[in-house]
């Protein structure tokens, strides 16, 4: 019985390793500081701080059927990122920027990470769930989120509000602004 469970466990690491697809990277060289208009088609994205001076886009290359269209835009300190996905069944799609970075963000619809960047932050989605990592609430001048169907929720802000038309402002003596608006969907903004 061992030597039959030995040869099947074995087969499935292969068979596993076979499936594991290589990821496409797309990077571009951009200063920190800058500021990153990301305009993101539907979609599951997470967008990071990255190790270095540099926008690096990656998702798993799944054939045909999962091709992603991109294109990143650089001049001096501003750059546009976009993005078109298939329609149905898309990759997720992890996009990297300097830790120290101004955002705009437009999603159609989808799910959205925002975790580790530094700066003001303007992101609005039509559908699905935003959460954006904030840091330490000190570092905003000017805080306004809202969701018109759905929980908005931030720790850092104290808030806590769900169903229809809800939304906050926050003002303190940071040097940031964060703005954040969901048509449908949960929005929360973590410390």
């Amino acid at each position: 019985m061992r030597t039959m469970v030995v040869p099947a466990t074995g087969a499935l690491a292969l068979l596993l390793a076979g499936s594991v697809a290589e990821a496409k990277v797309t990077e571009r060289k951009f200063i920190s500081g800058g500021t990153v208009r990301l305009e993101l088609a539907a979609g599951e994205y997470e967008i990071v701080a990255s190790k270095d001076d540099r926008i690096r886009v990656s998702w798993p290359d799944r054939g045909k059927d999962a091709d992603v269209t991109l294109r990143i835009d650089v001049t001096a300190s501003r750059a546009t990122v976009r993005t078109e996905t298939p329609w149905k069944d898309g990759p997720t799609i992890r996009i990297e920027l300097p830790r120290r970075t101004n955002m705009i963000v437009r999603l159609t619809a989808g799910d959205l990470k925002i975790e580790g960047i530094e700066g003001s932050k303007d992101v609005s989605a039509r559908a699905g769930d935003v959460i954006i990592s904030v840091g330490p609430r000190d570092q905003y001048r000017y805080v306004k989120a809202s969701v018109t169907v759905g929980d908005l929720t931030s720790d850092a802000f104290d808030v806590n509000k769900d169903g229809l038309f809800r939304s906050f402002e926050w003002t303190g003596k940071g040097q940031y602004e964060l703005r954040a608006h969901l048509m449908a969907g949960d929005l929360k903004l973590d410390r």
